[in-house]
């Protein structure tokens, strides 16, 4: 059928009632099975009743890796250590915005991420050629004294363009944090900022062509849904309280 044929068609009110019925019997019938996605089968199965029992300790975390998402984390500890990783199950998806946040593999992955033989504890200092691979073990106290003075080294032999902010880091804390960085750069004279993301690049570039002008959600505080970027949960709360809040 064309779209033209399909919008002219003539809906009459036995259609109507026999479309309400058929989808009102189809939410009824979903409602009615049980699939191990629900947060009631989840609460009822016997591993999760035994944990306590086998001297596991159930600790809730979050994935703070370099992404905003922020999932939510069950950390299975046993005498200290980190067991296993599982999703938060909380919720479930039966109230919009308040559906359960599975993490992906990298979050699932996060105690291999603890237990690292490569991971950074603590400052180093590379004492080698770059590229040798060659660090030694320094103080917070050093790493501080020696990047200040490093800072303001590059600043009077290159000027503050010499200073550039890179977007990417290791950890989630980092991206957060980067107002505070960025604040004390300016206040120290200026730094080389960065263009763009490699996280959301591609969605402010197709959006405008796709959905509108890639903005914030709350400039559609007002409005039911988010034109830009993805309906995220966060992003639907903070738009309602700004809502209400006037």
């Amino acid at each position: 059928m064309e779209i033209k044929e399909w919008l002219s068609t003539t809906i009459t009110r036995r259609d109507a009632i026999a479309a309400t019925v058929k989808v009102g019997a189809a939410v009824t019938l979903s409602q009615a099975i049980t699939l191990p996605f629900a947060t009631t089968a989840r609460a009822q199965d016997a591993t999760t009743i035994s944990k306590e029992a086998n001297g596991e300790i159930v600790r809730h975390s979050a994935c703070l890796v370099n992404c905003g998402s922020r999932c939510p984390l069950k950390v299975i500890v046993k005498d200290n250590r980190i067991v296993r990783i599982e999703p938060e199950d909380a919720k479930d998806d039966a109230v919009f915005g308040e559906h359960q946040i599975r993490p992906c593999l990298r979050g699932r992955s996060s105690r291999w991420r603890v237990y690292s033989p490569d991971r950074i504890k603590y400052p180093m200092k590379r004492v080698g050629k770059r590229g040798e691979g060659k660090f030694k073990r320094i103080s917070w106290d050093e790493a501080t004294a020696f990047i200040a003075a490093e800072l303001k080294r590059v600043s009077e032999q290159y000027g503050r363009e010499a200073i550039y902010y890179n977007y990417q880091s290791g950890a989630y804390y980092h991206t957060q944090g980067s107002p505070a960085w960025k604040r004390l750069l300016n206040l120290t004279g200026g730094y080389l900022n960065y263009h763009n993301t490699y996280s959301t690049a591609q969605i402010a570039t197709a959006t405008p062509y796709m959905h509108g002008t890639y903005v914030g959600s709350h400039f559609y505080a007002n409005r039911a849904f988010r034109s830009g970027g993805a309906v995220w949960p966060e992003s639907l709360r903070n738009a309602d309280v700004r809502r209400r809040s006037g």
